[in-house]
């Protein structure tokens, strides 16, 4: 008899584990809360390892149309100085996309292989015994039970497992604009100017942009975007913040989860619930999916759930954890350089660029599922 799994939410992280899980026979049901699939944001930075995993189910070749490879990053001052330069070839590769165009998708894919979809399903509790609970008390049985429903995890908050959500003050706004007036060929930029920065990058026909800045900076986060306020602090981009001011764009605080187990009995965390961090290495979905990979190896291959569980997490927890201690140093970095040194900065920018040693361990996730005991050769 086949093996059941039930999964609460619908987003990245559920979607690729229902699928993963479907084709190897498993039967699977994701509850997603909302009326329909959708993702909040614009654009969204697919890294090597999420790549890598898309290759091998072969996702990839139904993505790569409406995206862009990158092949390098550029950082430059507020004054068009330029700052460092970095390649995205090999285990670097970056594909930028659409956000919404990546769930619909994979929503696509878990259903062609054979996962069911239930919206307007809420699930507010698991069982670690193997079970969800949605919000009229109904109960889900199977023999895996996962919470994949984002940073605010109502599925996670109910298990004994002590974890926690905070709010880390720093902020982003994201656009998804037509056409590539503002981007650059294959090349994602990134402009700093005291604690705030800007990202342009190139998404299939569009162009991805984000800014960034500390949560307590009220003209800098004020939406629409305020052109005079942010062409104060970059002077040559009033024509982007003026496109930017008059599209739609989403906003969104830095999350940090601290969830000392991944697991507990027949329950699984997956994708943000369980590692949820600053995007500052733009690693969230690489890291959910080669976790998932991992998990519907481990669970399927072993009889005893439970241990199954324990040994997926002590085999591939080490990459989130140092991709999130990374992601925060890199945050601090950014939002907490003394003003009074600020002279010093670019000179401190320039010169990690050129440490290979520290961007490979900054960027250790990039690799994937090679450093682990798992693999990507079985289909």
């Amino acid at each position: 008899m086949a093996r059941h799994a039930e999964i609460a939410g619908g987003g990245i992280a559920g979607l690729g584990l229902g699928m993963m899980l479907a084709r190897r026979g498993w039967t699977v049901r994701v509850h997603e809360r909302s009326p329909g699939i959708r993702e909040i944001g614009s654009g969204i930075s697919l890294r090597n390892n999420c790549v890598e995993v898309f290759e091998h189910y072969g996702v990839f070749p139904r993505l790569a149309p409406h995206g862009t490879m990158l092949k390098g990053e550029k950082h430059f001052d507020r004054r068009g100085r330029f700052l460092q330069l970095r390649s995205m070839a090999g285990h670097h590769r970056t594909f930028v996309m659409p956000r919404q165009t990546l769930v619909d998708v994979m929503a696509a894919v878990a259903r062609e292989s054979g996962a069911e979809i239930v919206t307007n399903s809420l699930i507010e509790a698991a069982e670690p015994a193997g079970a969800l609970v949605d919000e009229n008390g109904r109960r889900y049985p199977a023999d895996l039970a996962v919470a994949a429903d984002g940073v605010r995890s109502r599925t996670r908050a109910s298990l004994p497992i002590g974890a926690r959500f905070e709010e880390y003050p720093t902020m982003v706004n994201r656009w998804l604009l037509e056409g590539q007036a503002f981007s650059e060929d294959y090349t994602q930029f990134e402009i700093w100017s005291g604690d705030r920065r800007v990202g342009v990058m190139p998404c299939g026909t569009g162009s991805y942009i984000y800014t960034v800045m500390p949560a307590t900076d009220e003209g800098a986060c004020r939406m629409p975007l305020d052109v005079e306020n942010w062409t104060a602090a970059f002077p040559k981009l009033r024509a982007l913040f003026t496109a930017l001011n008059a599209a739609e764009g989403s906003q969104v605080i830095y999350p940090l989860v601290t969830a000392p187990r991944w697991s507990t009995g027949r329950v699984a965390l997956v994708g943000d619930a369980a590692h949820g961090m600053p995007p500052t290495l733009g690693q969230g979905v690489g890291l959910s999916m080669i976790n998932c990979h991992a998990l519907a190896e481990v669970v399927t291959q072993s009889e005893n759930i439970a241990q199954a569980l324990e040994t997926w997490e002590s085999n591939v927890r080490f990459l989130s954890d140092a991709t999130r201690r990374w992601a925060i140093r890199y945050d601090r970095f950014t939002r907490h350089w003394p003003h009074a040194l600020r002279i010093f900065r670019p000179q401190v920018i320039r010169a990690v660029g050129r440490i290979k040693m520290l961007n490979e361990r900054m960027r250790i996730a990039d690799r994937g599922l090679a450093l682990t005991n798992f693999n990507l050769q079985r289909p």
